[in-house]
């Protein structure tokens, strides 16, 4: 079998395979809480198989968001949005991933779409 398809051991997290879904900007986030979208996106990945799926970066800080679109984890209230996804990640045999990230207290761009 080819190593890209072996499992994997990191710690005491095992992989199925080493296949990893990088964080992709989305900018679909409101208020920075997760919604159906993500929902839908990410577990596509884990349903393809992949063995690590991560969410895009999320801030921890509303002011050192990216976008206004990004995710966040900076209120308990937004945990509620991501746990069904990592969840859901999880179910399938894939290992959630989270990026945090903070882009300074003078961030926040559009969405490259609004200009």
């Amino acid at each position: 079998m080819a190593v890209l398809f072996s499992p994997f051991t990191l710690r005491d997290v095992t992989f199925k395979n080493r296949i990893a879904l990088s964080p992709m900007s989305q900018y679909r986030a409101v208020d920075g809480h997760a919604n159906d979208w993500h929902r839908v996106h990410l577990g596509r990945f884990a349903l393809g198989g992949a063995g690590l799926v991560y969410v895009e970066a999320t801030g921890v800080e509303a002011v050192g968001r990216r976008t206004h679109g990004d995710l966040g984890l900076w209120t308990d209230a937004q945990i509620e949005g991501l746990r069904p996804i990592a969840d859901f990640i999880s179910r399938e045999g894939s290992v959630p991933g989270i990026q945090l990230g903070h882009a300074g207290r003078k961030a926040s761009e559009h969405r490259p779409w609004h200009g």
